[in-house]
């Protein structure tokens, strides 16, 4: 066997491996793609009518001063201003709460400029897609809001996260 088909024959090994999951793989799906970004968005947010205008993978979103930066899977927005970042996660640890909380505390400021109002804000979704059931109750999306406990009413500050699975259905 020659090297360039012996090469050939490792790289279709890597192949076969791959799946949608996989952060490599996932760059290569959405990059450029705007009507797959679109596609898995209506599905998750059940937005039908969702436009996404702009996709971005691997989206670097730099802090300066000490701050932790983060490096978004895929990054979009819609036709309302509103901003989806979707992450793939294989393992539970990269789908921490606390992650899914800083990533949406870095886009908003990355989207509020000195002299805008608070107002402003656009609003925003955090939605990891995650190879196993996060929170192990059979469940395909689970929708994280804030409430107001007292009240008992969504709190409504336009912050959305979402974490989605494959659904595994007990025995």
């Amino acid at each position: 066997m020659s090297i360039t088909s012996q090469q050939h024959q490792e790289d279709l090994k890597r192949l076969q491996l791959l799946r949608p999951i996989d952060d490599d793989f996932m760059r290569c799906l959405f990059k450029d793609n705007i009507p797959l970004a679109e596609f898995v968005l209506r599905i998750i947010t059940g937005k039908q009518d969702l436009i996404i205008t702009s996709c971005e993978t691997q989206k670097d979103m730099k802090r300066l001063a000490g701050a932790r930066s983060i490096c978004l899977d895929a990054y979009g927005t819609d036709s309302q201003g509103k901003k989806y970042d979707l992450e793939i996660q294989r393992a539970d640890k990269g789908a921490d709460p606390h992650r899914a909380r800083y990533h949406s505390s870095v886009i908003d400021v990355e989207n509020l400029h000195s002299g805008q109002e608070l107002e402003e804000l656009p609003d925003t979704y955090v939605i990891f897609i995650t190879e196993k059931d996060f929170y192990r109750k059979d469940e395909p999306i689970y929708p994280i809001e804030r409430v107001n406990l007292v009240t008992g009413k969504p709190f409504e500050d336009g912050e959305h996260i979402l974490y989605v699975a494959r659904a595994e259905k007990s025995a």
